[in-house]
């Protein structure tokens, strides 16, 4: 560990405070207690991850040898267990109170959850607790928080349209599973040295989450 990584622990606590601070006079959509719980919920739902991880190297012990366990690993074991796990309280903790009305409280819970996670992940990463071999650690850990907002973007997005629509189950598998292919195209790019689809991928997490975000606000507006 050097002074960086320690440095990179900062991150989502400090993206948190800035989200209070943005949202202080916006307490309509989404409270401060509502936010404190998605807060410690995003730091517990790692737990799963952990889980999983554990599991996987009970099986494999530690053996990523071929490109098919490799796959497996960075698509199901980090990717979707993290996303499933920070699925779990937002779908079964908040989407049921009745200020989570459409997409922009999905997104603004989620990335709550999101951080409260990447809070806790990144000390597991920068440790080894969990993943595997990282090239570029220290980018990996300063990015981790901010693509962690773009999952959450996706995944916030697509459960808060549940609430407008009667597919509710379409709606919430597809922020599932797009929160989880992006989840793991992020961290496929550092498990490799080829910084353009590094470069590529970043460019599209713009793309989507500026496009998600501006449909949401258009849905809120019309709600209003």
């Amino acid at each position: 560990m050097t002074n960086l990584h320690y440095y990179s622990l900062a991150i989502s606590p400090v993206l948190i405070l800035l989200g209070i601070i943005l949202l202080k006079n916006k307490m309509a959509l989404a409270s401060f207690t509502n936010i404190r719980n998605s807060i410690l919920l995003g730091m517990i739902s790692v737990l799963l991850l952990l889980l999983v991880n554990y599991l996987i190297d009970l099986l494999w012990h530690g053996s990523l040898h071929n490109m098919r366990r490799m796959l497996f690993y960075v698509f199901v074991v980090i990717a979707f267990s993290s996303e499933l796990g920070k699925y779990g309280p937002l779908r079964l903790l908040l989407y049921g109170l009745s200020s989570f009305k459409g997409p922009i409280e999905g997104i603004i819970y989620s990335i709550v959850i999101g951080l409260g996670f990447s809070m806790v992940a990144t000390v597991l990463f920068a440790f080894g607790i969990v993943g595997t071999t990282i090239h570029n650690l220290t980018l990996f850990l300063f990015l981790y928080p901010f693509a962690n907002i773009v999952f959450s973007i996706s995944m916030g997005f697509f459960v808060g349209m549940g609430k407008l629509r009667k597919n509710t189950l379409i709606d919430h598998s597809t922020g599932i599973f797009l929160a989880t292919f992006l989840h793991a195209l992020f961290y496929f790019s550092f498990i490799t040295t080829d910084i353009r689809l590094l470069i590529i991928i970043l460019l599209c997490f713009v793309i989507i989450s500026i496009t998600l975000v501006y449909r949401s606000v258009q849905l809120f507006n019309q709600r209003d």
